[in-house]
């Protein structure tokens, strides 16, 4: 089958062909009509597997059959071909989704909850923020590294309430965030990378060290209807993973802790600790200076 590209059996695979399916429709876009003979010998394919092929290509509308002896075969165009494809996906994808979406309403909750689950990889973890951003029912609390930025780009949510805080230098991000989530319910703050260099009140000492190993591009706090959190840290450099859980317990406190930070971040309120010393005071004063 070497007649045939690797790259476009690939394809047809995806869109729902059998390898033998994908070889034979493409064998016969080749012909102008072709018997069973004649494609055994084009792509050195067994004739039962030829047959089997054929016959649910004209099933699926994707080759038509000729009243002759030996029967002679040829494919419909491709743009009609794959027209026929992707219809059959988008209704198998609408079936599967409304009995998947039936499904998810009859959840089986376990009495057992796991704290936390760790999720590897920009892939799985843009596709959890994509998931949150998307069922989301009554408010959504992030900041978010500029690591991430691509991720929510194309992300559209319903009238809800929304604190973003973006950790980043990109300039214009804010208009076309604003642009992006319109409305009284949006509160988004642009954060300069710079803050960060900048120690609170009750920073430890080890503060200077702490922040030579954060990266805080790949922050990530994200907190769902108090239900559900995703956080990484802004130590990771390479590959991540986020940690993600919805004990209640864990969400609020990580949220109580949000609260404190990032008013600090967006409006310089502090911690309401027990008042710095009169040096500790000099010295954030004149790291701020």
């Amino acid at each position: 089958m070497e007649n045939i590209p690797a790259p476009l059996v690939k394809s047809l695979n995806e869109l729902g062909l059998s390898t033998y399916e994908a070889n034979v429709y493409a064998a016969l876009v080749v012909y102008d009509n072709a018997d069973a003979k004649d494609l055994t010998e084009f792509l050195s394919i067994s004739k039962p597997s030829v047959y089997e092929a054929l016959d649910h290509l004209a099933e699926m509308g994707l080759a038509v059959k000729r009243v002759s002896k030996p029967a002679r075969y040829s494919a419909v165009s491709p743009q009609m071909a794959i027209n026929l494809l992707m219809g059959n996906h988008k209704k198998a994808a609408d079936l599967a989704l409304a009995a998947l979406e039936k499904l998810e309403k009859e959840k089986v909750k376990t009495e057992k909850e796991e704290a936390l689950w760790t999720i590897y990889g920009d892939k799985s973890i843009e596709y959890k923020i994509c998931d949150l951003f998307g069922k989301a029912k009554s408010h959504i609390w992030c900041m978010i590294g500029e690591r991430y930025l691509p991720f929510i780009e194309n992300i559209q949510i319903k009238d809800i309430s929304l604190l973003l805080i973006v950790i980043s230098d990109a300039p214009g991000l804010e208009k076309k965030l604003r642009e992006q989530f319109p409305g009284k319910n949006a509160d988004i703050h642009i954060i300069p990378s710079e803050k960060f260099a900048v120690p609170p009140p009750f920073a430890p000492p080890e503060f200077e060290e702490i922040h030579k190993l954060m990266r805080v591009e790949n922050t990530l706090e994200l907190i769902v209807d108090d239900e559900e959190l995703l956080m990484i840290p802004p130590f990771f450099s390479g590959t991540v993973s986020v940690l993600n859980t919805r004990n209640k317990g864990a969400v609020l406190q990580m949220k109580l802790f949000s609260q404190f930070n990032w008013k600090r971040i967006i409006d310089g309120e502090e911690f309401p600790f027990p008042p710095a010393s009169p040096q500790k005071k000099a010295d954030v004063k004149s790291a701020k200076e």
